[in-house]
């Protein structure tokens, strides 16, 4: 098993792209938290990936892209 957690993905990612059942590989729960710490989850899609991270796209005025502004922390999960 690769121990680098980007190439990792990566395996992960292609065996999910070439499943017939998985109808949208690039999605994923995105969870943010505003200020006070109430977190919330939204689908969003992926859009790349590297070792430097992860990257989908938000509007800075949504409340997702608010809470980023915040608190630049987000967890993420390919739910496939």
């Amino acid at each position: 098993m690769n121990q680098d957690p980007f190439a990792r993905f990566a395996e992960w990612f292609e065996e999910g792209k070439s499943r017939p059942d998985i109808l949208e590989p690039t999605s994923m729960a995105v969870a943010t938290a505003d200020a006070n710490g109430r977190p919330s989850v939204r689908i969003v899609l992926l859009k790349n990936f590297s070792a430097e991270g992860f990257t989908f796209y938000t509007n800075a005025n949504s409340q997702k892209g608010q809470q980023l502004q915040t608190n630049p922390q987000a967890e993420m999960c390919m739910y496939w």
